[in-house]
């Protein structure tokens, strides 16, 4: 800027505003300064000029003084897009310490100034970070043909550090990491009914039978500020009643869509048939990033009454230098406590009921009110029929006294009157010549029913062969 517009500048501060260039200026921030000057960055440079469109980078703009003071919110606070008076040059900076102090180049901190004038000439920009005597990185309404820029610069000794009034004490800044958040959900098997079973205290949980495979989705998300670094994630499902056969891993980064992540194909597991219990290594998830471990799942077993509710779990196994936790019941090692689902425990899980086909056991397998309907068990024998040939016993009989029985097979009859009892030893020795009679093979088996007086024995009939024998011999002679 001339030394005649600097003097008219000058003239013109005393005339229209010295009251207000006096006035204390408010306390700003220097995260503000800085926010302030990021929403001129891409505008254009107007000698003279003191406001700018963030919106609009054609509109209008401001020379490197004007851009520093509206930065800097003096002497009083205003919108970029408010067109105030130029209060302060260059010149103003270096000779003037209205709302500024100079200070060593040593102590700059983000949102002071450096600022020369000499010979008429001069020029200030804002201070981010960097080398201080050096190449610094710095904002400033460069020129007519560069603009408002942000860029690294080198700054040449004979500029002088300038420091704002009134500074407060920025916020301190949040602290950037991982926030990790774990859920699980099942998918309905074709028409069937979710929650087809409300017995058994089966209401509110899914159902489905043994042999059916379905779905579930476990999606893991980092809703933080920071990548979350090396993440590794545990599985179960609960044998005999479930089991996992087969798993994949997508991610939806940058997409608006799941698909197929790199480190699907980065695990030292097969994909199929895992054990009951594994992990999967998820690598790094950027802030915003959701992966999905897609588990397809079966029912293996009936499990009413013998468990309660079979699950599949899932966990945050680990998260590089923030969490921890070795199992699902695990106490988690929860950094600073960064991690706030669940208090911290980051574990979901999805329960089931598995039933089955009717069978024969008195229970209701199928959840439908019956036990063992469906002809599933066997039918009992039919009684044996009769024999057709077999007499039919009659039925108009009296019974027959024990002791009482007419000379029947198994009793005695009463002997006649008279008779004699056989003595001991009675026998007829058959004549020289003679041979005995061999047994007929008409009297064997044939039991009581030709007994002369003995009870189903064989003695009978051979006493009278040998009496018929000894009578025939007699005779003879």
């Amino acid at each position: 800027m001339s030394a005649r517009a600097t003097i008219a500048t000058l003239l013109g501060l005393c005339l229209l505003l010295p009251a207000g260039a006096q006035a204390a200026c408010p306390t700003i921030t220097r995260d503000k300064i800085i926010a302030i000057a990021k929403s001129g960055v891409g505008c254009r440079y107007v000698w003279g000029g003191t406001c700018w469109n963030p919106k609009n980078k054609k509109w209008k703009g401001a020379d490197c003084s004007g851009y520093v003071t509206v930065c800097w919110q003096i002497p009083a606070a205003q919108a970029t897009t408010t067109c105030k008076p130029h209060y302060y040059t260059t010149s103003s900076f270096k000779y003037s310490s209205t709302h500024w102090s100079t200070i060593s180049r040593n102590s700059l901190i983000k949102g002071d100034a450096m600022n020369y004038n000499s010979g008429g000439k001069g020029h200030i920009i804002l201070y981010n970070s960097g080398n201080k005597w050096g190449n610094a990185q710095a904002y400033e309404a460069k020129g007519t043909a560069y603009g408002i820029v942000y860029g690294t610069r080198y700054v040449s000794s004979y500029y002088a550090g300038k420091r704002r009034h009134r500074i407060g004490a920025s916020t301190p800044p949040k602290p950037k990491y991982p926030l990790m958040t774990i859920s699980s959900a099942i998918a309905t098997i074709g028409s069937q009914k979710r929650d087809y079973c409300t017995a058994y205290k089966s209401k509110g949980i899914f159902d489905w039978k043994v042999g059916q495979k379905t779905v579930v989705n476990v999606d893991v998300k980092n809703s933080g500020t920071a990548v979350a670094a090396n993440v590794y994630i545990g599985l179960w499902a609960e044998q005999p009643y479930l089991k996992v056969t087969k798993w994949n891993i997508y991610s939806n980064w940058k997409k608006s869509s799941f698909a197929l992540n790199d480190t699907d194909g980065m695990q030292k597991i097969g994909h199929t048939n895992p054990a009951k219990q594994f992990k999967l290594w998820l690598g790094g998830m950027s802030p915003g990033e959701t992966k999905r471990i897609r588990l397809q799942v079966q029912a293996l077993g009936y499990s009413v009454g013998k468990a309660d509710h079979p699950d599949v779990r899932a966990w945050v196994w680990h998260v590089d230098n923030y969490y921890e936790k070795k199992d699902f019941w695990a106490k988690p090692n929860n950094v600073k406590g960064y991690q706030k689902q669940n208090g911290g425990n980051l574990h979901t899980y999805t329960q089931t009921d598995v039933f089955s086909a009717e069978k024969c056991d008195g229970k209701d397998n199928d959840c439908d009110g019956k036990a063992d309907e469906g002809g599933v068990c066997p039918k009992p024998p039919p009684p044996p029929k009769a024999d057709a040939g077999a007499p039919a016993a009659d039925s108009s009989a009296p019974p027959v006294e024990p002791g009482k029985q007419d000379g029947g097979v198994g009793q005695p009859s009463a002997p006649e009157a008279g008779a004699k009892k056989p003595g001991k030893g009675i026998g007829v020795k058959p004549g020289k010549g003679v041979q005995p009679a061999p047994e007929d093979d008409a009297f064997r088996g044939m039991g009581g029913e030709c007994s002369a007086g003995g009870a189903g024995g064989t003695g009978g009939p051979l006493v009278l062969a040998l009496l018929g024998l000894l009578w025939l011999r007699r005779r003879r002679s």
